[in-house]
């Protein structure tokens, strides 16, 4: 099977990617996994055939036979401008349907609770949650793709008390190495529906919350 995800630092940070390959290469030894992910991007930018980015995105896409397409939308814009969100991930649909590949919505997160960074944004986190999920559930019905529900999770655990620390604390929105591994359990688990207990981790996660993030993720539902 070969992954390409489409993102931004969301996807980059803590090289989530390959994570996920570690993961996914457990239970298909020759998984291959890309990525194309420019910090700040949006999915029109890279649907965009006019700019140099949006021609090398299309030409990736349609030249190799990928099984499945991870689209993670920049962290704001599902909330501001779900019409814009919405209309980039019918555009990059249309054209990963023309190798047949399956879509999978990367859902993200709300920015931490009680930071500057969430208040500039005039929501709050559970309004930023909310807004998330109902945006990213309305492309995927429209489009006939799947979410991957990584910031409900994101929501979920941290709630729980077990795990605060799923967001960098230095800048309040990225995800730590642990919000990181979360985000590769759940799309592991969306996407196989296999059981996330005993995957692959990196090093600069805790065992502690290796244990959580596998225990946790190992509920969700899989891809259908």
């Amino acid at each position: 099977m070969k992954y390409l995800f489409i993102g931004n630092s969301f996807t980059y940070f803590n090289d989530m990617p390959y994570t996920f390959q570690n993961m996914i290469r457990t239970t298909d030894p020759d998984a291959r996994v890309d990525s194309l992910a420019y910090g700040g991007y949006s999915l029109s930018q890279y649907a965009d055939e006019t700019t140099e980015v949006g021609k090398m995105t299309i030409s990736k896409i349609v030249s190799y036979d990928w099984d499945r397409i991870i689209l993670q939308e920049q962290s704001l814009l599902p909330c501001t401008k779900p019409e814009l969100f919405l209309e980039a991930v019918e555009k990059l649909c249309a054209i990963i349907s023309q190798i047949g590949a399956k879509v999978v919505l990367y859902q993200t997160w709300a920015y931490q609770d009680g930071s500057e960074k969430l208040a500039e944004t005039g929501m709050s986190y559970d309004e930023m949650t909310a807004r998330l999920k109902d945006s990213y559930r309305a492309a995927a019905e429209k489009t006939g793709a799947v979410v991957a529900p990584v910031g409900e999770a994101f929501a979920a655990v941290m709630k729980s008390d077990h795990i605060t620390h799923l967001i960098n604390h230095n800048d309040n929105y990225h995800p730590s190495a642990s919000g990181s591994y979360l985000a590769a359990c759940i799309l592991f688990r969306t996407i196989t529906g296999k059981s996330t207990i005993g995957l692959p981790c990196p090093s600069n996660v805790s065992l502690y919350n290796l244990s959580v993030i596998q225990k946790f993720s190992d509920g969700f539902p899989p891809l259908t």
